[in-house]
């Protein structure tokens, strides 16, 4: 094969790898794809990139290098992927780390966290132990998602003064540090930083701290978003109140609905109803409901796909304002809440209020062993924190790592036989 042959059919592979990458990140959130589906699109992105990787060092320097200049970081991915699967020697990876600018960082952290080289750790730990703080969080987030740090290197990172690595260590942490344990968590969870303090509050829970969920109640109050989730999933029936209460702010509603369908609560599901014929929230309204009912939300329960628009509208009927950038709740199907409201009349006594759902069944910890094997992309990603959460941390499911390494920790987890307790968290919490 020729040199300018293997290059064209390399190019091929880059260009097809740069698609099929972003194909891939978006299944991660998409509402239409379970585990099955995602790893279909993951196994042609890798074919692709397998593809790259035995072209050896001229396709290296004649298409990869340069690649990492591109201004689509769905091609810098692509091509550092390629290159970390031929199997490089550490130096050289940090040589290509060190050489990005800031800008490119998300797209190399990603693909660091998510290949599964063996060689990445030792490649990345002189760079934590550096100056340059860009790079340091860039590495210390590689890390803690690869789960590739102890906790005693992670505690070193709870008072560092950047943000980013508190976070990082506190999203890694599985226990309490041995010293001022509390005193580090307490510090946290009064941030003004609202991102530092959510990531306590996860943090909090997962260790069983009743201060934790204390926080989590203020914060929700307030402005976070991740909170509601948190708040949710550990809700009992009265304590959805304060998430049905922000259905009325039109900023947080949306926010609400989303975080109502993992509570799993009759109080949520029937809060979700008024919003069905709300065009906004329509969709994120009947997710929710069915989230915790079972009642799918096709065929006589939907209504059908609003048809494309023949003309432009009018540029003085446009709203230039608006933001146009594709949600992943954009692919839910609208509910027709007529019909789901029909079938709430006769389905209602079935449902206990007091008893948490999980698609129409009374929920219980190892459900989310199935949530998580079975359930849309878009949900994975809260259920997986549940898990930890309820576990203390001694499950886990990266849900946003290649599927071949969630299946694993799926059939870890599975085999743990660890009995998930399915209380709510005021009950659960013990310090």
């Amino acid at each position: 094969m020729t040199t300018t042959f293997l290059l064209d059919v390399c190019e091929t592979h880059l260009d097809e790898a740069e698609w099929f990458w972003t194909r891939w990140e978006h299944a991660l959130a998409a509402p239409d794809y379970d585990l099955a589906d995602t790893a279909e699109v993951e196994e042609r992105l890798l074919a692709h990139v397998d593809g790259l990787s035995e072209g050896g060092p001229p396709v290296v320097e004649a298409l990869l290098r340069p690649a990492l200049e591109s201004e689509e970081l769905a091609r810098v991915s692509a091509a550092f992927l390629a290159f970390l699967q031929s199997h490089p020697p550490a130096e050289e990876v940090r040589a290509w780390v060190c050489d990005t600018v800031p800008a490119q960082h998300s797209a190399m952290r990603r693909v660091l966290e998510v290949c599964d080289w063996e060689g990445v750790g030792t490649a990345l730990l002189p760079l934590l132990e550096g100056t340059d703080t860009e790079l340091q969080a860039l590495v210390l987030d590689a890390l803690v998602f690869r789960e590739e740090l102890p906790d005693e290197v992670l505690a070193d990172f709870l008072p560092h003064e950047d943000p980013r690595m508190r976070m990082a260590a506190m999203r890694g942490l599985r226990t309490l540090p041995r010293t001022n344990a509390r005193a580090l968590l307490s510090s946290a969870l009064a941030s003004v930083n609202p991102v530092i303090r959510d990531a306590a509050i996860e943090w909090g829970l997962a260790v069983g701290s009743q201060e934790a969920w204390a926080v989590c109640r203020q914060a929700v109050k307030q402005q976070g978003r991740e909170s509601l989730v948190l708040w949710a999933m550990g809700a009992d029936e009265e304590d959805v109140a304060l998430l049905v209460d922000l259905l009325r702010i039109p900023e947080r509603r949306a926010g609400a609905l989303w975080a109502l369908g993992f509570s799993g609560r009759v109080t949520a599901a029937e809060a979700c109803l008024e919003w069905m014929e709300d065009a906004q929230v329509s969709r994120l309204a009947g997710e929710a409901f069915s989230s915790i009912t079972g009642l799918s939300m096709d065929g006589p329960h939907a209504l059908p796909p609003e048809p494309p628009l023949e003309e432009p509208i009018p540029l003085e009927m446009e709203n230039l304002d608006a933001d146009l950038t594709p949600r992943p709740e954009d692919d839910l199907p609208r509910p027709d809440a007529e019909a789901v409201a029909a079938w709430w009349r006769g389905a209602r006594g079935r449902f206990v209020r007091g008893t948490r759902y999980w698609l129409g069944q009374p929920f219980q910890g190892e459900l989310l062993l199935t949530a998580l094997e079975r359930g849309p992309m878009r949900r994975r990603h809260v259920w997986a924190r549940e898990l930890e959460i309820r576990s203390r941390r001694a499950c886990r499911v990266e849900s946003r790592a290649l599927t071949r390494r969630q299946r694993v920790e799926l059939k870890r987890a599975a085999s743990m036989g660890i009995r998930l307790p399915g209380a709510s968290f005021a009950r659960l919490l013990t310090g």
